[in-house]
């Protein structure tokens, strides 16, 4: 096994965040969802060096194409980089990763299809996309699942654009005198040095 791990500020603060409900909240190309999937193999690694059991763990996107093509490809890139090895399971939405345990992928389109397992830990991405009520309902029926044991408390946290600004569900649990267990970590854009020269520039340009 070959852990090479390269976080910026934002990304190291959330992915060891021990409380049980950090949201990490940034700009475009700020390492937000990669974030999330790292946060989420070190819960894992984390419980199995403890107790030698495995755990199912969740990641949520907004469509089953992102589910494929930024989820399941983000965290095989990185278990291909770590030399650990995994199965994918396509059809189901899956990777078991040897011998943590398995991560489950779901989308919003159907949240209410979001029943029938149990997770240990989940990362609910780009939230804020959704209009408030439905991000309430995801949030929800995330936080329903996420009741299997392993050595750590449960934890559900979010990777998001801040798209719904303070009329957004993020800003209502996060944003404005959080509960306790919620923890808001900002990550701008240009808190990433492993972007493309200009690419900062250029965001910064095409919002002015």
């Amino acid at each position: 096994m070959n852990i090479d791990i390269h976080l910026t500020a934002p990304q190291k603060q959330f992915a060891l965040c021990q409380s049980p409900h950090p949201a990490i909240v940034g700009g475009l190309g700020s390492g937000k969802s990669e974030a999330g999937i790292i946060r989420i193999l070190i819960l894992m690694m984390e419980n199995y060096s403890l107790i030698k059991k495995p755990i199912d763990c969740l990641i949520t996107f907004p469509t089953y194409d992102l589910c494929k093509l930024r989820g399941m490809t983000g965290i095989s890139e990185l278990l291909d980089r770590w030399e650990i090895k995994y199965t994918e399971n396509k059809s189901n939405y899956s990777v078991y990763i040897h011998p943590f345990g398995n991560v489950l992928f779901r989308s919003y389109d159907r949240p209410e299809r979001i029943i029938s397992f149990q997770i240990s830990h989940a990362i609910c991405d780009e939230l804020d996309t959704l209009p408030k009520e439905k991000a309430s309902f995801v949030w929800r029926k995330v936080v329903e699942r996420t009741r299997q044991h392993n050595y750590k408390p449960n934890s559900v946290s979010v990777v998001t654009t801040p798209d719904q600004g303070t009329n957004g569900f993020v800003y209502a649990k996060w944003g404005n005198n959080p509960q306790p267990g919620y923890e808001l970590i900002e990550a701008p854009t240009a808190s990433n040095p492993y972007l493309p020269d200009g690419y900062v520039a250029q965001i910064r340009a095409n919002y002015d």
